[in-house]
């Protein structure tokens, strides 16, 4: 029985059945990706083990034998005439199996699997980035999903060729000198006790270091991402506190190799001191001895082949046994993949009813979420929003403004309450389509190494003129420049200049306006923006406002914004704090109110107070 840890200090044990149910998962997916190059896998493996047997222990005994009985030299030169056209054949084959078939098995098998990953794992809910053990599962998977299947492919090799190499050589030895196989019996109770033990170790140690591996990883990726290279350098601080971050799980690390390392070392001494080779190698030599030497019962060719055959049913034994110890680490492996790729996601449709095309309205009753049990973000939010009302919500940071807007999306479920959209609960929509319907900004918003035309599509380009000119107005109603002199190639310039020589870094207000053109070029009913001019100067973001609302005249649009000047002309702005809604109304009628919106706006925009 082997065990492998979770990664959260707790360790399970991994049965055989459940290290044969992994195998069988493996053999399943491997032969249907590639079934072709995997029989010729198999097959080379079982013919290399058949060609050795002959090669090494039948013709020794079949000449020796003739040599003792003085027998013609015709009928062994006719024999390895035979064999060496044999062995010529099998040389081919397995050279077209090295240089052709396993250099392309094995990446097909390595995409094959990681797509299966990432098609089980691409409609999880955000949810699970809220937890630390989902991200430690999938860098599991991201780090041992091609090891995985070069493991599977190093066991089927082993077994293929250890089940043939132990059954040819032991009825060899049981037809020629069977007391011999009491020695392979002994070699192979020690061996199963060293790998059981070790491996048991090994996994044990992965899993242990597998938090501080992802810490240490994180703290590298500081060091040469673009995105922190500004503040490392304008905070030489942080760059020391980041060394002795990596250095602190880099000491881990070291700490858990020394533990481990320790006992493993014990072990192989024990392997290496009275393991196999030791054993056969004493108890074989004696016993063959004895018989031929004392009791006559044996002759040379029979000894020399029969030990041959018996450390080839030793050989065999041992390298099942290491077969075993790796299935049994690759099984420890997949199952915490399964546990991630098995994960289904919770936000889903109730009766998958399609989105219609009429302009939108939310009623919002007595919604509460948190992302953490026992601490609510929002607290009993009720609110209305017509059809093309134009709505705001402000307040400050930790208010819960972007998080009432991920429920709108249903990025998450709320805990109780609901939310309706068009007087229909939003999980009763298919959660694609519904999605689909909405056009949103958010201030995290990212810039991704593609064209510019694929950063505003966020799709696939189908290359027509229609979506060219669709593209290019979305991106002239967000006020981006397309005949600035760096867009070489227009829509088609790349950006980021991590991967393109032409590439174009955009600037913070550029990339904002990639953005908001994305949401643009869909042409939906509700617009969602979380913070849509926050990296505009005050010049651009008035014009941009003016634009917006005549674009988004005849749809709903929510507002997320910290600049007041931007929501005040909003049908209704509704003030949170502390994941309620404290205020709600008109911008006028919030100042003439006097309350916490009209100590925000003389606070942030007095500069407005002589135009009212």
């Amino acid at each position: 029985m082997q065990k492998h840890h979770t990664g959260d200090g707790r360790e399970q044990k991994l049965t055989a059945k459940e290290i044969l149910k992994e195998q069988w998962f493996l053999t399943r997916f491997c032969f249907a990706a590639a079934p072709g190059g995997m029989a010729f896998h198999v097959f080379e493996s079982v013919k290399l083990q058949v060609s050795i047997f002959f090669e090494f222990i039948w013709m020794i005994n079949y000449a020796l034998g003739i040599a003792e009985r003085g027998g013609p030299w015709k009928q062994f030169f006719w024999c390895m005439v035979i064999f060496m056209a044999a062995v010529f054949v099998s040389t081919m084959s397995f050279s077209y199996y090295k240089q052709s078939v396993k250099p392309r098995l094995t990446p097909v098998l390595h995409q094959a699997f990681r797509m299966h990953i990432y098609e089980r794992t691409k409609d999880l809910d955000l949810a699970c980035y809220d937890e630390t053990d989902f991200y430690q599962k999938f860098i599991l998977a991201a780090e041992e999903s091609d090891t995985c299947i070069d493991r599977y492919l190093e066991t089927v090799e082993t077994y293929s060729a250890g089940i043939t190499q132990f059954v040819l050589a032991l009825g060899f030895c049981l037809t020629v000198n069977p007391l011999i196989l009491l020695v392979t019996g002994v070699s192979f109770c020690v061996s199963l006790w060293l790998a059981g033990k070790e491996n048991r170790l090994q996994i044990a140690s992965r899993m242990e270091r597998l938090p501080y591996e992802q810490k240490r990883e994180y703290q590298n990726r500081v060091f040469y991402l673009s995105d922190y290279a500004k503040d490392l350098r304008l905070y030489p601080g942080m760059q020391q506190k980041c060394r002795q971050d990596f250095n602190r799980s880099q000491k881990e690390i070291r700490r858990i190799h020394r533990t481990y390392g320790k006992k493993l070392f014990v072990y192989g001494c024990i392997r290496d001191a009275v393991g196999p080779v030791y054993l056969e190698s004493v108890l074989s030599w004696s016993l063959l001895l004895y018989q031929v030497l004392k009791l006559h019962t044996l002759s040379y060719a029979a000894m020399l082949s029969s030990l041959k055959a018996a450390s080839y049913v030793s050989k065999s034994s041992g390298s099942m046994i290491m077969g075993w110890k790796k299935a049994a680490e690759n099984a420890a492996y997949v199952k915490r993949i399964h546990s991630l790729t098995n994960m289904e996601p919770s936000v889903v449709s109730a009766k998958n009813l399609p989105v219609g095309t009429s302009p939108v309205s939310f009623d919002i009753r007595h919604v509460t979420f948190s992302y953490q049990p026992g601490k609510p973000v929002l607290k009993d939010i009720s609110l209305q929003i017509g059809a093309r009302q134009k709505i705001a919500l402000v307040g400050y940071n930790g208010s819960g403004k972007t998080t009432l807007v991920k429920l709108l999306l249903r990025l998450y479920d709320p805990d109780s309450g609901s939310i309706c959209c068009n007087g229909t609960d939003i999980r009763d929509y298919a959660v694609e389509g519904y999605r689909h319907s909405i056009g949103s900004v958010f201030q995290d918003f990212k810039i991704y190494a593609a064209s510019l035309k694929e950063n505003v599509l966020m799709d696939v380009s189908q290359n027509t003129k229609k979506e060219n000119y669709e593209v290019e107005k979305a991106l002239y109603d967000a006020h981006f420049t397309l005949q600035d002199n760096r867009l070489v190639y227009q829509i088609e310039t790349p950006l980021t200049t991590e991967f393109e020589k032409d590439g174009v870094n955009l600037s913070g207000g550029e990339m904002q306006k990639v953005a908001i053109a994305r949401t643009l070029y869909r042409r939906q009913n509700l617009i969602i923006m979380d913070e849509p001019s926050s990296a505009l100067d005050p010049r651009a973001e008035y014009e941009l406002n003016q634009e917006l609302n005549e674009i988004a005249q005849d749809k709903t649009v929510v507002f997320i914004s910290h600049r007041l000047s931007t929501t005040r002309d909003a049908d209704c702005i509704y003030m949170m704090e502390q994941g309620r809604i404290i205020e709600a109304g008109t911008h006028e009628e919030l100042l003439a109110a006097g309350g916490k919106y009209a100590g925000m706006w003389k606070v942030q925009a007095g500069l407005y107070l002589d135009a009212q």
